[in-house]
């Protein structure tokens, strides 16, 4: 019975899941790992470690269609319930875990894999507490990014699931961009209706599990008098989301974590500087331009002020554009 853990990253991104690779060679030794490519691998690649399958190898008929539509990150979001029902028939995986590709472990993934002994599909949610009405983002930012993150889920193969996937992936083959003044977040925002479709799906929302940018403001992060990262002064740190992260350590990546305190902040800084650290081995797959999606410009702000300033921009257009007949 095989356990299998992927990612789905673009071309440029392969550092970071190469070095997830090496995480779950420690934390997971006998869990089987692949990295979903949401492109084509060039044929001079090198010989690597994982197996990394490239978007062509799904089959999908409407594939460069997905690709004209979307933006390269939007592409490669709506791919990963693809990659889960490919994945899964092709390695005849019994449990199946997806992590972003800048994702750092610190623990095992044993209590997800238990989890799945008794639920069919395992959720993250991006929020567990009241926010201060006061702050930029609170409640109403996450009816329009979406209640679960999209970056750490689970499932076993049941019927339960395969209508999940199968829900999932009929949204995010045309409906999976980002326009927040519109109502849609990606491939993200659709795992609000999961726990109302599907039975069996179990929320995972203990402290530590999953700590990613969303949820850095809820419960701060130290360091104890052994050395080990905690949440919360007590709960162990499983899994640590960063989210679009570059190979250059930019001090800006921190400029708009609205609410984060400060002592999590330095905690944080400290981490991103040695994963930065911990990707040069890999920087040397990371030179590829993505052949497939829209190339869209960086820029430094949170994910979340980035997406509602696209959606915003889209509705200005559109009331510009509006002629009364």
């Amino acid at each position: 019975m095989i356990q299998l853990v992927y990612t789905v990253c673009s071309i440029s991104q392969i550092p970071f899941a190469l070095a997830l690779g090496k995480d779950l060679q420690k934390y997971e030794p006998n869990t089987q790992f692949v990295i979903g490519l949401a492109d084509r691998l060039p044929s001079n690649w090198p010989v690597e470690t994982f197996p990394i399958i490239s978007a062509d190898e799904l089959g999908l008929p409407f594939l460069s269609e997905m690709a004209e539509r979307y933006t390269v990150d939007e592409f490669t979001r709506s791919l990963k319930p693809y990659f889960a029902s490919y994945l899964e028939k092709r390695y005849q995986a019994s449990k199946i875990i997806f992590l972003e590709s800048q994702t750092q472990l610190f623990q095992s993934l044993t209590k997800t894999w238990q989890i799945l002994e008794e639920y069919d599909i395992v959720l993250s949610p991006n929020i567990t507490q009241q926010r201060n009405p006061k702050n930029p983002i609170n409640e109403p930012t996450f009816l329009n990014a979406g209640l679960y993150n999209a970056g750490f889920w689970a499932y076993k193969p049941s019927i339960q699931a395969e209508s999940f996937l199968s829900y999932w992936k009929a949204r995010t083959k045309e409906k999976g961009y980002f326009d927040f003044c519109h109502g849609f977040g990606a491939e993200q925002l659709w795992l609000n209706f999961i726990p109302i479709f599907q039975e069996k799906v179990y929320i995972q929302s203990e402290i530590g599990i999953h700590y990613h940018p969303y949820n850095w403001v809820e419960n701060p992060l130290s360091i104890d008098e052994n050395g080990h990262y905690v949440v919360a002064q007590s709960f162990p740190l499983h899994i640590l989301q960063w989210q679009h992260l570059t190979l250059d350590s930019s001090k800006k990546y921190f400029n708009n974590q609205l609410g984060v305190p400060t002592s999590t902040l330095k905690v944080l800084k400290q981490l991103h500087s040695q994963y930065i650290k911990s990707l040069i081995p890999y920087q040397k797959y990371g030179q590829h331009t993505p052949s497939m999606g829209k190339m869209m410009i960086q820029n430094n702000k949170n994910f979340l002020s980035a997406a509602i300033e696209k959606g915003c921009l889209k509705m200005i257009k559109w009331i510009e554009e509006f002629e009364i007949q």
